[in-house]
């Protein structure tokens, strides 16, 4: 079925809900690529996993692998500014036109299975996504796991070239497991029979432990990162610059995270050299050269404000680390959760740093109340205004502000995009 316009695009995505039925294997997914003469086929895979760090991870690999003339398609979740943003060629949107015509054939393969609407919106956008690199002739696909990895959709290629599993903490622990052992199963999943895999450095234990047991019954090279090897040189808010294995980089992304998810993807192209060769002056372009909103992202100087994805505890420890180290007090803190993630442990860890917090909560259908977030950052001795409406958030915040400070916006990448696409000129 042709999708006529963009309404008809968006009204077919939106019918499918964000999760779909949950799943025990991939024959779901396996059924509509075979619908769709399995267009994963034929392409080369960079696979990457994790809780945190793995949008920054793919957008440096796919900067490093453009710079070197490769065509790269880019599969990523959520979507920051607007829908097309998850499906990129070259670090440009998949363009409207594309985007319905994939549709329709996806829409028309989906009806021909048993599933209907058990699909999730993830899983016929992903559909969508290898149609559109597989026509355009992508020398490479960067791949990010939606959930998870073990049972997540992207997970039906074969033999990635490489799989990169980033930072492992706790999220979507009702689907993963209650435990990082449980969770770094699902992520180690990716591994694939005879396919290098590398770890970032800076994971638990345990989770080191899993990975390599992993790779050896894969028959997979592992890599982790030697950061006796890794010397950094500078930290700011305009980021930061290290030397690895005697080689000088920089990243343009701020927070010294940045540095393990740079030798992170050193070292993921480092395995691929036998099939995708990338030279060292493409690596320190591609570094330099990523960018992504909402990476604590200055989009005000005066006043310093800064927009962070952070949603989950090691997220947020991340982002306490940068502006206690980075920024001034007073600091006041716009903040607003999803539902399902863990608010109460990822907000305290804000709360010592914060001369006042705003809640809201008006950025998506599921995000937690602005009464019940602001009611955990009141317990932990802050104090808090619960607005709801963002707009009446950032305008409070810019109140706050009149004296000097800080701002911070953060909590999810869902309030991040309304604040970049709705409320920008504002700050």
């Amino acid at each position: 079925m042709f999708l006529v316009d963009t309404n008809d695009i968006f009204e077919f995505l939106g019918s499918f809900g964000k999760s779909g039925k949950p799943v025990r294997d991939l024959s779901r997914i396996r059924t509509l690529l075979y619908e769709l003469s399995d267009p994963q086929n034929g392409l080369r895979f960079i696979h990457v996993a994790g809780t945190n760090g793995k949008g920054s991870v793919c957008e440096m690999l796919t900067e490093c692998l453009t710079a070197e003339g490769y065509r790269v398609g880019t599969f990523t979740s959520p979507y920051i500014i607007e829908y097309c943003d998850r499906i990129r060629i070259n670090g440009k949107n998949i363009p409207l036109h594309y985007l319905r015509r994939y549709a329709g054939i996806v829409k028309t393969a989906a009806e021909r299975t048993s599933f209907g609407f058990e699909y999730s919106q993830f899983e016929i956008t992903m559909c969508i996504a290898l149609l559109y690199f597989k026509e355009r002739g992508c020398d490479v696909v960067v791949w990010e796991t939606g959930v998870g990895g073990l049972l997540d959709s992207t997970n039906v290629i074969e033999n990635p070239l490489v799989s990169v599993i980033c930072s492992v903490s706790y999220d979507h622990t009702a689907i993963l497991g209650g435990t990082i052992e449980e969770i770094t199963r699902q992520k180690c999943g990716i591994i694939k029979e005879g396919s290098p895999c590398v770890l970032s450095f800076g994971n638990r234990n345990i989770t080191e432990d899993i990975f390599l047991r992993t790779a050896i019954c894969n028959h997979s090279k592992a890599v982790i990162p030697n950061i006796k090897e890794l010397e950094t040189i500078s930290d700011t808010l305009y980021g930061c610059e290290f030397i690895y294995k005697g080689n000088r980089y920089k990243t343009a992304m701020c927070g010294i995270h940045q540095v393990s998810n740079a030798v992170t993807v050193i070292e993921a192209l480092g395995a691929i050299k036998y099939a995708l060769p990338v030279s060292e002056s493409a690596i320190k372009n591609g570094i330099w050269n990523a960018k992504i909103p909402a990476r604590t992202q200055v989009v005000s100087q005066n006043p310093l404000i800064i927009l962070d994805g952070s949603h989950n505890p090691d997220g947020f420890s991340a982002l306490s680390h940068f502006l206690e180290t980075k920024t001034d007090a007073p600091r006041y803190i716009l903040v607003g959760m999803l539902e399902e993630k863990d608010s109460a442990e990822s907000v305290k860890q804000l709360c010592p740093l914060a001369d006042k917090i705003i809640t809201v909560d008006t950025f998506h259908p599921k995000a937690l109340s602005s009464v019940k977030l602001a009611e955990i950052t009141s317990a932990e001795g802050v104090e808090t205004t619960a607005v709801s409406d963002v707009a009446k958030g950032v305008k409070t915040l810019k109140g706050l502000l009149q004296n000097g400070g800080t701002g911070i916006i953060c909590g999810s990448l869902y309030l991040a995009s309304e604040i970049l696409t709705k409320h920008l000129t504002e700050l």
